[in-house]
């Protein structure tokens, strides 16, 4: 009980120093709030929306709050660090100091496989008239794999859309911690007046942090947060694009094989119709031989194409993160949606709604608070000291003792990390600037490409197919009425099996192009994702970001 009551005197000594040198009101700067939300994936038109929900549209208004150890005291941090104009840019505005963030989302969670999305994948095994090519004949029993059902299934399982998660959630994590207040800590002492050991003093201490420092601290944070954010929405992005890609490589490999298979049939009949003629005594030796070499050419070039098949079957299912993805056919036509890109509308959608300009945005308003954050380390925290003694002879008396005391910034004026923080603002502006261009010139490069491609789309479809397949077939006429010879027949069967494959790999390069136009020129759905937490002071027990 004397314990007790020795203990109740100092916490009521320290506590009542403390709210006298302003520890109430800057709890009270940290009133309720809550911590920064989980990443979610959005369209690509949401990404320039502005408000709370400018990386997460659609947030639900509940938000979950996590406690800080204090049951009535919770942290926000600002959440209207971006906002967008009427063109859709979204700039950055003024830090006004308020302490709120987006609610976690909990309808955005990361799951593994349904069992439904297991059945349509199929049983693990190759169907037998699959495993002989991905564009001959297939049993109508089997399920066409769709590129929604790719895209879902890569929401589920690509392992980079949970490490993206994961980063958030540091961010998050980093937020919290370093705007926590310094534990108090507590100290007793024997001592001896008339008697050894006839006294016990007890002391509770108490650092008050001062200069808004816990404040800057988190809002450092908020903007790291943001830019964590932004970042988890470029890798869905890549994601996105990458399944997308893939799934025109296998579609452009199943086409191929499709071609190699017609052109290996017709072939074969080359070789049966020059060995009848040559039965007929029609044709010399010497065109049975060329037939048949042309026969074995193409059954080169048809395994290869069920390599290269497999291959990107392979790569698909690596993007979408099954790597034992079950053999299917795929539902679609490369020549479906053919793409029109508009180099204006494509440049200013790249400007306004890029993630990797975003996140870079949001380091300069980190940067630009962490400047602040550093020009206020210098004014000293109030250091308290409370206590309460007895002497055991005379329990009459009770001794009481308040101190109290702060470090004279003297010598050291934080001069050193201000500077480095005006670098750091003005490096990070600077990248922007660089990030810009360098988006400019990548969309330069990429566009280009496109416009070859579709170049050679349109030729290929509209006068190249139809005359070397009407070539083929006055030539087939020709030598069967014994006009032309069959060297004549081979050399019109190689252009049009060249022609086609040309078709489908101009078919594949447009439609890739386009894909990583209209996706903001993200791709490389398996990139390692980097951790780049901004630096923040830390105050108290409270550690740097990412520390």
């Amino acid at each position: 009980m004397k314990l007790q009551s020795i203990l109740q005197h100092a916490l009521t000594g320290i506590f009542g120093c403390a709210a006298f040198a302003g520890c109430h009101g800057l709890q009270k700067d940290n009133a309720r709030g809550t911590v920064p939300s989980q990443v979610v994936r959005v369209d690509r038109s949401d990404l320039a929306r502005s408000g709370k929900n400018a990386v997460h549209d659609g947030a639900p208004d509940d938000q979950t709050r996590i406690s800080n150890g204090d049951k009535n005291s919770h942290e926000q941090v600002p959440n209207d660090t971006k906002q967008a104009n009427s063109t859709g840019v979204v700039k950055l505005v003024q830090w006004n100091e308020s302490d709120e963030l987006p609610s976690p989302d909990p309808s955005h969670q990361r799951l593994a496989p349904s069992d439904h999305e297991l059945s349509m994948a199929g049983d693990g095994q190759v169907p037998p008239q699959l495993a002989q090519s991905l564009g001959g004949p297939r049993d109508s029993d089997i399920p066409l794999l769709s590129l929604d059902e790719l895209q879902h299934l890569a929401a589920s399982t690509n392992p980079t859309l949970q490490q993206a998660q994961s980063l958030v959630q540091q961010a998050r994590g980093n937020w919290l911690q370093v705007g926590l207040y310094p534990n108090p800590s507590i100290q007793g002492e024997g001592a001896a007046n008339n008697a050894p050991m006839d006294m016990f003093n007890m002391y509770v201490k108490q650092d008050i942090v001062t200069g808004r420092k816990l404040k800057l601290n988190r809002a450092v944070a908020s903007h790291d947060v943001h830019r964590a954010q932004w970042e988890a929405e470029a890798q869905n992005l890549r994601v996105v694009n990458e399944v997308q890609i893939r799934y025109i490589a296998a579609l452009g490999a199943q086409q191929q094989v499709t071609v190699a298979e017609e052109l290996l049939k017709v072939a074969q009949e080359g070789v049966r119709i020059s060995e009848k003629l040559l039965a007929g005594e029609q044709v010399s030796e010497a065109d049975v031989m060329q037939a048949r070499l042309q026969r074995g050419h193409t059954q080169i070039l048809l395994r290869n194409a069920q390599f290269r098949a497999a291959a990107t079957w392979k790569q698909l299912g690596n993007i979408v993160g099954w790597p034992d993805l079950p053999l299917r056919p795929l539902d679609g036509h490369l020549e479906d949606d053919v793409p029109d890109v508009n180099w204006d509308i494509a440049y200013q959608q790249l400007l306004s709604s890029s993630p990797l300009i975003n996140a870079a945005k949001s380091r300069v308003a980190a940067a630009a608070v962490q400047v602040r954050r550093e020009e206020a380390q210098p004014t000293p925290n109030l250091q308290l000291t409370s206590g309460v003694g007895r002497d055991f002879f005379t329990p009459q008396y009770m001794m009481y003792t308040l101190q109290f005391g702060f470090t004279l910034p003297t010598f050291n004026r934080n001069v050193g990390n201000v500077t480095a923080a005006v670098g750091e603002l003005h490096a990070a502006q600077s990248e922007v600037d660089r990030l810009e261009l360098s988006l400019r010139n990548k969309l330069a490069s990429t566009f280009r490409k496109y416009q070859t491609a579709r170049n050679q789309v349109i030729t290929y479809r509209d006068s190249i197919l139809p005359t070397a397949e009407m070539n083929l077939s006055l030539t087939l006429k020709q030598y069967e009425a014994g006009e032309l010879d069959f060297l004549r027949v081979l050399t019109a069967r190689r252009d049009l099996f060249e022609a086609k494959i040309e078709y489908v790999n101009a078919l594949i390069d447009m439609r890739t192009t386009a894909i990583q136009i209209e996706g903001l020129l993200l791709t490389g759905g398996l990139d390692p994702l980097d951790s780049n937490p901004t630096p923040s002071n830390h105050a108290g027990q409270t550690a740097s970001p990412g520390n």
